[in-house]
């Protein structure tokens, strides 16, 4: 028994110390299995947008993706600071995956008729996290000035959303509104509570500095909404009763912009460190414009193929441009929060100036009556200038490095 005991005690590990977060280590299985799971949320967040492309059911999509991004957010942060490699950590994150699996069986109507199942699903998986915040304090004492905060305003936030349950609307959106409003503020005043605790101030400034592994799960999130893009070109491609040129036109070119995105994306931001403190935070925040942008460019493809040949409906056209505009400025805003490149930051900036004139030129596109495929054919030709221009940056730079290594 006694045997037993021990090896429970080493399977089931306490939260890590977030004074032993390593620098560097290896995005694990476990978190690649929880970043899919979310692939099926966004489907349908997508999805109910394409199928309703007006403004109301915009801002909609826009504030349930907040919700599903925080979510996502939350967890993945938890196991950077304190995930071990244990029963544990696989039973809680599976416990949370249950939880995405069941908001997303309600998320095609959640602000509708499905919204209390959606809600009693949220406030399942923020019980779980808030249980998970507040081990951290009970097994590292010096960590409470950051757990307690973290506990309580995510307690908050769970009751919150169960209460959401027993009113109507719009007082349950309402209450919705300000138990998201409090977890995204929550981040922010456990820091001005930390401010004057020199150990919460060390914990804090651990906890901020965005590591290897937490780029590449940014990176991995953005692949798996892109792949949602690549998803609903298909979807849109075999509803059509007659494949014609025009239909495997815009098929390619919508394609084409998913590569565009993927390409300056990778080449630009993926692989490199944000400057700590401030900037750490405000690199996490843009992803969400950028990664709810690629979404929205989704549900757009699903409704542009519907329209080959013809000029695309107003609501369509203007989500297709706002969309692909949204996730330009997040990436070249991006740019601006990374550390800076010894030898190859010309090329950055030279990049990043040539995405917002491109985003700029795009938007006009708004305000004419062209064509689905002339408009995407336009919008491509115009995606490819930024990577034409860090091409040839990066390619006279890495030059004339050579030529002094030589000399």
């Amino acid at each position: 028994m006694s045997i037993l005991l021990r090896n429970f005690r080493s399977w089931w590990q306490p939260p890590r110390n977030i004074m032993d977060r390593p620098d560097h280590r290896q995005v694990t299985f476990l978190e690649l299995f929880y970043d899919l799971v979310y692939v099926v949320i966004i489907a349908e967040l997508t999805h109910s947008l394409a199928n309703h492309v007006d403004l109301e059911h915009l801002l909609q999509f826009s504030f349930l993706f907040v919700i599903v991004w925080w979510a996502w957010l939350n967890g993945t942060f938890y196991y950077e600071l304190h995930g071990n490699d244990d029963i544990r950590t696989r039973v809680f994150t599976f416990a949370q995956m249950l939880c995405v699996m069941s908001m997303a069986v309600f998320a095609h109507d959640a602000i509708g008729s499905t919204s209390i199942g959606f809600a009693i699903s949220l406030g399942a998986f923020q019980l779980i996290l808030t249980y998970m915040w507040w081990r951290t304090g009970v097994h590292d004492p010096d960590h409470n000035p950051i757990s307690v905060p973290y506990t309580y305003a995510y307690l908050t936030v769970t009751t919150l959303f169960f209460a959401s349950i027993f009113v109507e609307p719009p007082i349950r959106w309402y209450l919705w509104a300000f138990a998201t409003l409090i977890a995204i503020l929550m981040p922010l005043l456990v820091f001005v509570l930390g401010r004057n605790n020199p150990v919460a101030q060390k914990h804090l400034e651990i906890a901020s500095r965005a590591s290897h592994s937490l780029v590449e799960r940014f990176g991995l999130f953005t692949i798996i909404v892109i792949g949602e893009v690549i998803v609903n070109v298909v979807q849109g491609i075999a509803g059509q009763e007659q494949l014609t040129w025009g239909v495997g036109a815009i098929a390619v070119l919508s394609m084409v912009v998913a590569f565009a995105i993927w390409w300056l994306y990778f080449d630009t931001v993926s692989h490199r460190l944000p400057r700590q403190q401030f900037w750490s935070a405000l690199w996490m925040y843009t992803h969400l414009p950028v990664t709810g942008g690629i979404a929205m460019i989704g549900a757009a493809n699903l409704n542009v193929v519907e329209h080959v040949g013809e000029t695309l409906p107003l609501e369509v056209r203007w989500l297709l441009v706002f969309s692909i505009i949204t996730v330009l400025l997040g990436i070249a805003f991006l740019i601006h929060t990374l550390h800076p490149d010894e030898h190859f930051e010309p090329a950055y900036r030279n990049t990043q100036r040539a995405i917002i004139i491109v985003s700029v030129i795009i938007s006009i596109f708004g305000f004419t009556t062209i064509a689905a495929v002339p408009l995407l054919a336009c919008v491509v030709a115009l995606l490819f200038i930024p990577i034409v221009v860090g091409l040839l940056n990066w390619s006279r730079i890495s030059e004339t490095l050579a030529q002094d290594v030589t000399t």
